[in-house]
C-alpha cells in the first residue's frame, strides 16, 4: 500500500496541511475544473433556467392599475344596468341610493376583477368563469323572462355585470363556448331575448 505524502504548498512556507489532506493550489484547482467540466455545466444549467424565466413578471402596481382598468366600466355598467332597470319599472332612484348601490358594490366588484385578472391565465380561474357565464346568463335571462319586477330589480345588475365581465376575460374559444350553450339554453326553454 502505497503512502500519501503530504503535499506542501509555496506560499504556506513549508506549512502541512493537517489530517493528512494535501492543499491544492489555485492553478491546480482551476485545472481540475477545466478538466471536469463542472463550471461548462453550471453555466448551461444557469442558462437554461434563465431562459424559462423569460417570461415577463408584472409587479404589483401594473396588477392594481390594469384592475382599476377593469373596475371603472364594470362599475359604469353596473350602476347603468341599476338605473335602467329601474327606469324600466317606473321607479326613480336618486343619487343618494345609486351612490349607495356603487358603494355596496363596488369593494366585491374590485376584489373579484383584482383576482380574476390576475391569474386568468390559468386554467381554473378560466373553467372558473366558463362555468359563472353560463350560470349568470342562464339566470339573467331566466329572471327577465320568468319573476316578479322585484327581482329582477336585485339581481339583474349583479348578473349581468358578472356575465360580461367573465365574457371579456374568456379566452374565445371559451366564450364562444358560452354563447352556444346560451343559445340552447333560450332555445330550450322557449324564453324570449329581445322584448
Amino acid at each position: 500500500m502505497a503512502k500519501i505524502e503530504d503535499y506542501v504548498d509555496s506560499d504556506s512556507s513549508g506549512r502541512e496541511e493537517e489530517q493528512g489532506v494535501p492543499e491544492i493550489t489555485e492553478e491546480e484547482q482551476w485545472r481540475i475544473i477545466q478538466e471536469t467540466g463542472i463550471l461548462n455545466q453550471a453555466m448551461q444549467a444557469q442558462e437554461a433556467q434563465d431562459k424559462d424565466n423569460d417570461v415577463p413578471q408584472r409587479d404589483m402596481a401594473d396588477e392594481i392599475f390594469e384592475s382599476i382598468l377593469y373596475l371603472i366600466p364594470f362599475s359604469c355598467l353596473y350602476i347603468g344596468m341599476d338605473i335602467m332597470i329601474k327606469q324600466q319599472y317606473a321607479q326613480h332612484p336618486s343619487f343618494k341610493e345609486e351612490l349607495g348601490q356603487l358603494v355596496s358594490a363596488v369593494p366585491i366588484l374590485a376584489l373579484f376583477i383584482f383576482y380574476t385578472n390576475r391569474f386568468k391565465h390559468t386554467l381554473i380561474v378560466q373553467a372558473g368563469l366558463f362555468f359563472a357565464s353560463i350560470l349568470a346568463s342562464s339566470r339573467l335571462i331566466w329572471i327577465v323572462n320568468k319573476e316578479s319586477f322585484g327581482i329582477v330589480i336585485q339581481q339583474c345588475p349583479p348578473l349581468g355585470v358578472i356575465w360580461v365581465y367573465a365574457i371579456a376575460q374568456l379566452y374565445l374559444p371559451y366564450a364562444c363556448v358560452t354563447l352556444v350553450l346560451e343559445y340552447f339554453f333560450v332555445k330550450y326553454y322557449n324564453l324570449k331575448i329581445i322584448f
